[in-house]
């Protein structure tokens, strides 16, 4: 009887893998992307600032003071690019998504969302009936929740839900943090348009501080729900934070005691910055500025362009790499030629519009890369940020020919 349980036992076990077939145990590369809702189809899209200046009155109301969320009635869609991970449990059932006007908080009641959402995924988020407000004035999007106090805020979206309103449109974009501030100097982002977004603190050190008892770690393991918060040599207490959760996975990993530049999601809680970092490797040691003894600002990249004079320095200090485009911001001073025949243009640039330690543009193209078509295209006192190589022709420096423009006003 026992020889003839496991026979059939067997029989059914093949009978059952024969119908599931190949599918059970592969996904099909050239099939519809297994997660979020892929009939989703783009109309309405809005940029998260917009979104955001919709919203105004619930985003900036304390829910202890009024109602601090409202329904999204229409068929309002947003896109953005995923800037957070959960791997390392420090990010707790949310996500952070940003597109190039700003960022917002994506509040879902799902762990592991780094496996379907990685960093650099794209998204397509249809808004109706979900609702867009705040916790601790940081934007989020979500749906009404209940504290122990009978009050509401903006809570957690339900995984059944949540899958039925975003859909993946692209994955592995590059993802690069904008700087928020550099040592002791204070940020320039505003607390109401930039909280969400990724950024990066540059040359700071952590504040020594073991009163609770957490013996210089990043947080304490065995203390249970809860989080100790970081402050910052360099930063003022009150304004700027390191916040860590005592789940995540390097809870009891020891802080580093030098400089160094702390990558996270910059979040806004109240009137402070909270900074989340994602994985320890968001902790660097600070490495060598490539910019010392290099006069102007900028780092040259799309985030944060050289103004006119460090790109200048830079070619004249032997700083720049030959092979490399760099980002360069500025107004335009003198045009020397426009060219729709090769569709380019002669042109010099300068940080405050005058012909004063100019810098010139040779042979550079329209924008995006476009030809010119009308000289009328670009004029003085145009403001413009341009992609190009820095090179140093005949002892003057300039930018070298096929540069392009991205953005001018």
């Amino acid at each position: 009887m026992m020889k003839a349980k496991y026979i059939l036992m067997m029989v059914a076990g093949a009978v059952l893998a024969s119908c599931m077939g190949n599918s059970y145990t592969e996904i099909d590369e050239n099939g519809p992307i297994p997660y979020g809702n892929n009939n989703i189809t783009e109309s309405k899209v809005i940029t998260i600032a917009k979104l955001k200046d919709m919203f105004a009155t619930e985003i900036e109301t304390d829910y202890r003071l009024g109602v601090s969320y409202r329904q999204v009635t229409d068929s309002l869609q947003i896109k953005g690019i995923v800037t957070s991970s959960d791997a390392q449990g420090n990010i707790y059932n949310e996500i952070a998504i940003e597109d190039n006007t700003g960022a917002i908080i994506v509040s879902v009641a799902q762990n592991g969302l780094y496996g379907a959402l990685p960093v650099g995924t794209e998204i397509l988020l249809d808004l109706k009936d979900l609702y867009v407000g705040n916790y601790g004035l940081q934007a989020e999007i979500g749906v009404p929740t209940m504290n122990q106090k009978g009050l509401s805020s903006i809570g957690r979206i339900k995984r059944a839900t949540w899958e039925q309103h975003y859909k993946i449109l692209s994955t592995g974009n590059k993802v690069v943090p904008t700087v928020f501030a550099t040592g002791t100097n204070p940020t320039t982002w505003d607390i109401e348009k930039d909280g969400g977004k990724l950024g990066v603190i540059r040359n700071v050190s952590f504040r020594s501080n073991d009163t609770k008892g957490v013996d210089s770690t990043y947080a304490n393991a065995n203390g249970g729900a809860g989080n100790v918060s970081w402050t910052l040599n360099e930063q003022d207490a009150k304004k700027v934070i390191v916040y860590n959760s005592n789940y995540a996975d390097f809870a009891n990993a020891k802080i580093p005691t030098g400089k160094v530049d702390i990558t996270g999601i910059f979040k806004r809680f109240n009137d402070q910055w909270e900074i989340i970092i994602r994985t320890l490797d968001d902790v660097q040691p600070t490495s060598v500025n490539p910019f010392a003894g290099v006069a102007g600002t900028g780092e040259g990249t799309a985030a944060s362009p050289f103004d006119v004079t460090r790109a200048i320095s830079m070619i004249t200090t032997g700083k720049f790499s030959a092979d490399k485009e760099y980002y360069i911001s500025g107004t335009i001073s003198q045009i020397e030629s426009v060219s729709t025949q090769y569709g380019n243009a002669n042109y010099f640039i300068s940080d405050d519009g005058t012909t004063a330690n100019q810098l010139k543009v040779f042979r550079g193209k329209y924008l995006n890369g476009n030809k010119f078509t009308a000289a009328n295209q670009i004029s003085e006192g145009k403001k413009v940020v341009i992609q190009g190589k820095l090179t140093l022709y005949n002892g003057t420096p300039q930018v070298a020919k096929d540069s392009k423009i991205i953005s001018i006003n």
